[in-house]
Parts: structure tokens; sequence; C-alpha cells
């Protein structure tokens, strides 16, 4: 995508890290904030009055598998950019392409395709690396595996981890394992060694597990709540679980669907009272994400979990279990700031500063900065997306 030179955007109120501004103007230049001041002129811009409309730092989704009726494990680059571009126009201006538990070969290509995604398309600039959700999870019961295959859930091959390291170029930003299986912990330390974050995910784990996980390099819980242990009874034992274990340790970040189905509002709120800034809102989006479809297939076309929607939420056909959201992070500002009651500079901190903050780009995103990248997501009153800017780009 080519930058505009320079673009002022007036009248609007910009929701910076701890308040929101009366109305006042932002001056982009050569795709960076260069000015927000409500003295800031410039005779040589473009100007969009927004007539006092919200300004929020682009949305950073961390958590998506696709959407727009692609899947990121389609294997191609029309499936990554028709799911970006569709993301692009309801605020999201950074993610992470998300793989689940598949074949060898699938996270072969899965890898294959966003490399040449990177080096090949216009909207390479909207990712900012790979999520491996699995395939090294519990597969001890339904509550942990959740929609994921059973068939393809396996034990640490570190071989195969090696092999996907390798294919990967650096490019792999997170990779969520069970923290209880044999070899996790050394997993664990593997993936600190490597840079990459490691995350709790599909899990049976008791406290105990979870905070020996920690201990080693686990340091976040994915769609905290879902497929992971809370407090329960084992063989007439009660024991806490990852949410406990979780709750007690500071460092942790725990992510949160967004989708006003997967988290009911108290339970958001007491994640938000205890983690704090911690706390990071994603989409867990599926291929139906943005689609008129009520059926379609979790993961790649050929291979992936039939899937369908049922009361606004992806789930499988047994009604067994949720399977991935069709949310998009407009609809998820608009369950945190509407149906939730939370405020939107928290909703903000959620969706964009906590996020880049996860993957180490808050030094460029995340945030309505001077010298940031303009990636700014304009809503309306009733947080409707109005416009949306990438890097001084209008996309919308």
């Amino acid at each position: 995508m080519k930058k505009q030179n320079c673009l002022l955007i007036k009248n609007t109120r910009a929701v910076l890290a701890d308040f929101v501004t009366p109305p006042t103007n932002i001056l982009v230049i050569d795709g960076k904030i260069a000015d927000i001041s409500d003295n800031v002129t410039c005779l040589e811009c473009r100007e969009i009055d927004v007539d006092g409309a919200y300004s929020l730092p682009g949305f950073i989704d961390v958590h998506v598998h696709g959407g727009f009726d692609h899947d990121f494990m389609d294997g191609t680059i029309e499936s990554y950019e028709e799911i970006i571009k569709g993301h692009l126009k309801r605020g999201t201006t950074l993610l992470l392409p998300t793989a689940l538990t598949a074949s060898h070969q699938e996270l072969l290509r899965f890898i294959d395709t966003y490399i040449d995604f990177k080096e090949n398309s216009d909207y390479s600039c909207l990712a900012a690396g790979l999520h491996l959700e699995g395939p090294y999870f519990s597969n001890k019961n339904n509550k942990s595996r959740g929609a994921q295959n059973e068939k393809t859930i396996r034990e640490i091959d570190f071989n195969e981890v090696e092999m996907l390291l390798k294919k990967a170029k650096g490019n792999i930003v997170r990779w969520d394992a069970a923290p209880e299986i044999p070899n996790a912990l050394e997993f664990a330390r593997m993936m600190k060694a490597n840079g990459i974050i490691c995350a709790v995910a599909h899990t049976d784990a008791t406290a105990e597990e979870a905070t020996a996980g920690f201990e080693e390099g686990f340091s976040h819980v994915t769609h905290f709540y879902n497929a992971i242990t809370a407090y329960k009874k084992r063989d007439q034992v009660v024991t806490a679980g990852v949410v406990e274990a979780t709750y007690l340790n500071d460092t942790i970040t725990i992510e949160l669907i967004c989708d006003g189905k997967h988290i009911p509002k108290d339970c958001m709120l007491l994640a938000l009272k205890i983690k704090g800034d911690r706390v990071i809102g994603i989409t867990d989006a599926m291929r139906l994400a943005g689609s008129e479809k009520n059926f379609g297939k979790l993961g790649s076309s050929e291979n992936g979990t039939e899937v369908i929607v049922d009361d606004g939420v992806a789930k499988l056909p047994d009604m067994s279990s949720f399977a991935g959201s069709i949310c998009t992070m407009d609809h998820a500002l608009k369950v945190i700031c509407k149906e939730y009651e939370i405020d939107i500079v928290r909703a903000s901190k959620m969706l964009s500063a906590a996020p880049a903050k996860h993957i180490g780009v808050y030094d460029k995103y995340g945030s309505l900065e001077t010298g940031k990248e303009a990636d700014i997501v304009i809503v309306n009153s009733d947080y409707s997306v109005k416009n949306v800017i990438k890097s001084g780009y209008l996309v919308k």
C-alpha cells in the first residue's frame, strides 16, 4: 500500500493511554503521528473532519485463525490477503496469523505460505509473525481439547519442533502448549531460548503443574477461562487449576475472547480487576467471521473441522464445544464498551496497547503518540468504525 504524505484528522477525541482528549487534531506525516493538538494545522494536508468521533490506536489481534470465508491454513496468499483486508476494514491494523492443531505437513505449508506472503504481498505489513496454537495439547477430555482435532493432537516431538523452527526462519512469535504433558517444561525452556512466547492452552493442568510451567518459561494463557482448568475435584481431592495459578502470578498475561459469548461480563471484570493491563482482547476468529454463512470449516478447507454458527458463535455441530468465534475487533469493542460497560480507555488498552506489549512492538504500535506508526481507528459514539488508517493510509 502506498503511503499518503500528509493527513490531518480534525475534530476528534483522541483515546490516549490514560484519558480521552477534548476535540483535537491529529497530524500524520509520512505514515507517522507527527502531532496531537487542537492548535495543529496543515495547509497542504488532506483533511478529514470526523465530527467528534473517537480516534483509537489500531487494533492488534494476536489470536485469529481467519475470516471472510478464508482460513490462514488454506495455504494460499489469496487467503492471507482476503482475511487481512477484511479485518483491516473492521479496525485490525496488525495481527498474528494463527494455526491450530494439524498434521506436520499442514503446519509446514502454513509456515511456507506466510513466508511467501511476507515476501510478495502488499499487505505483508499487517502481519507481525506467526502464532502456533498446538499441536502439543492435552487430549484427555472434551473440555481441554475444545474444538481442536483429537486426531492431530500429539506429544511433543523435538525433531518436529526443530524442523518447524528452521522452516519458520524466526517468524514464530508465539507457540501454545499444555504445561502438564511430557516434555512440556523443556519445550517452554526451548521457546524462551528462541525468543518465542510460550502460552498455556488446551490443558487439564492443576495449579501446581501450571506454576511449574510458569517457572520454566510459559508466560501467557490462551483464551483464558476457555479450555483451561479452574478448581475441581480430581479423584475425590479438590485441586486448583490454571485460572487460580494465573491469578496468583502477577507476571502472566492473559487473553479474553471478546465476542460476548465466550466470556461473561462478570468474568471479564474479575480478570481486569486482578490482572489489570495484562489483559489482552482477542477475536479467535475463524473463517465464518465477517461472512453470511452459517457453516464452514475450522482450519483448512481441505482437512478442517466442520463448524456451524448458532446464537452468534461458532460451535461443533454436536454442540459439545465452541469452535472459535465469528467476532471481529470492531464487534469486540462494542461488547467491551456497550454490553459490558467498560470505559473506552480500558478497552483501547485491551485491544491495542496490551497486545502490542505482548508481542514486543509497543515502540511502534499500540498507542497514539508522536513518532509512532499512524495506525488509527476512528469510531462513532456508538463504537461503530467510521475510518481506518494504516501507516497514514486511509483504507476506509
